[in-house]
């Protein structure tokens, strides 16, 4: 089994982030006669490019002397999640037929992509530019989830619920 290097596992990170915003921003540009669904999916693609640039700081921080191998268990389910966030997600985008399929489809996104920083965490360690990341992608699946169940008016990522 391979090892789970810090900076092969930012690489990946950086990578989801540039895959995510291209996909939020396409869903934006889609579904742009629904102005709050174009609101949240231009919002995301914001975040995304800010998390590529943490992930990218991140990356400079890495020593590539230092090798933290994963678990077994910690590798597969990381590799898994980022597998499921490709494959599911960005295969079918042109098939999305509406705002709340593509919506959901987001509230996946997000949650593969916390499971996978976490995973990373379980590896690694504490590092606060992942920890504000993780934080970050809560926030969007609290947002997310408030508006697919709901079916509020969404007034912005802070909207309190």
């Amino acid at each position: 089994m391979e090892n789970l290097t810090l900076r092969k596992a930012v690489e990946l990170a950086i990578k989801t982030e540039q895959l995510g915003a291209e996909f939020y921003c396409e869903m934006a540009e889609k579904f742009s006669d629904f102005q709050d669904v174009k609101a949240i999916f231009t919002r995301l693609t914001k975040d995304e490019i800010i998390h590529e640039q943490q992930f990218k700081s991140l990356l400079k921080q890495v020593d590539d002397s230092a090798i933290e191998k994963a678990t077994g268990q910690d590798y597969l389910r990381a590799t898994a999640m980022f597998k499921v966030f490709i494959g599911d997600a960005f295969a079918n985008r042109d098939l999305i037929p509406t705002p709340l399929a593509a919506l959901t489809n987001a509230l996946n996104l997000e949650k593969s992509t916390l499971i996978y920083y976490t995973a990373i965490e379980e590896v690694i360690g504490k590092q606060d530019i992942l920890t504000e990341i993780i934080n970050a992608e809560k926030e969007h699946i609290q947002a997310l989830t408030k508006v697919i169940l709901s079916d509020a008016k969404f007034r912005g990522m802070a909207d309190p619920w």
